[in-house]
């Protein structure tokens, strides 16, 4: 759940993007590695997966994305709205991908600094703040744009997803998995990236489908509920059976933890919201 893509001067107030800033993560995380007696200077990124994945199904769910997007060693990755940057370290760990992870929320943007060292990925992933709007780069720098439970907090999808695609080399490939709305109704509050109707702006999956299938870019693939659910049920069986180190997780960067994620599940169970996950390909 990330706040880069928050539009400033829009018609929107950006009440999501203060639900985000608070405190400096550095300590506090440093605290949690210390109990669960990990090494900061010599952290596994595996080890760091219960609290990397700051978006629905963790670990399968970033790992399914990147099967289906057909992620390549040597590509250049953005990753948009990347948090603390847990999937771009990931991505660079297992595929040997060169990332560049953006978030708006300084706070995180230290929080994936620390814990980038502490993995020893510094040289292949780049953590840099900025706006998802206007992202801060040439035409065609790489060859993935990856976001992950981002476009909840974004009022412009169209301006979001029109960067996406300018920033892809031709050929290169727009891999999302994203919060949708679903047939169910208006959700109920809070969940995990807000408190109020204001908070949120969920795209409906035919909303989404056309964006990405608009020039320049071809809609490929497009899993979406149980479909998705499959594919990351899939992925999680390739993955080390460890469990949760009750040190790390997502309450060290959510405030109300376990009220937002029962507000979370109820709103999946009541189908007011559904996952997708989509593939788009940029025109040579």
């Amino acid at each position: 759940m990330n706040t880069s893509s928050l539009q400033s001067g829009s018609s929107h107030t950006n009440s999501a993007l203060s639900y985000y800033e608070g405190p400096d993560l550095t300590n506090t995380l440093q605290g949690a590695l210390a109990r669960a007696g990990l090494d900061p200077r010599a952290l596994d990124v595996d080890d760091l997966a219960p609290l990397d994945e700051f978006h629905a199904l963790g670990r399968a769910a970033t790992l399914a994305l990147a099967e289906l997007a057909d992620v390549q060693p040597g590509e250049r990755v953005i990753d948009v709205g990347a948090g603390i940057a847990g999937p771009a370290r990931f991505l660079a760990a297992r595929y040997g991908v060169d990332v560049t992870a953006l978030d708006a929320t300084e706070r995180f943007c230290r929080a994936a600094e620390l814990l980038t060292r502490g993995a020893g990925l510094e040289d292949r992933v780049q953590i840099v703040g900025g706006d998802a709007l206007a992202l801060p780069f040439p035409d065609h720098s790489f060859d993935l744009a990856w976001t992950q439970a981002l476009i909840q907090n974004v009022a412009d999808k169209g301006r979001l997803v029109a960067e996406l695609a300018r920033v892809l080399r031709p050929g290169g490939r727009v891999a999302m998995f994203e919060v949708l709305a679903g047939p169910g109704g208006p959700l109920e509050f809070p969940v995990p990236w807000g408190d109020h109707e204001a908070d949120s702006w969920l795209a409906t999956a035919a909303e989404l489908r056309e964006l990405l299938n608009c020039a320049p870019l071809t809609l490929t693939t497009w899993n979406e509920g149980p479909a998705a659910l499959e594919t990351i049920a899939t992925a999680a069986q390739s993955l080390p059976a460890s469990p949760p180190e009750p040190q790390l997780g997502l309450h060290l960067l959510m405030p109300d933890y376990q009220a937002r994620m029962a507000g979370l599940a109820r709103n999946v169970a009541q189908e007011k919201i559904v996952l997708v996950q989509a593939v788009a390909v940029r025109a040579d």
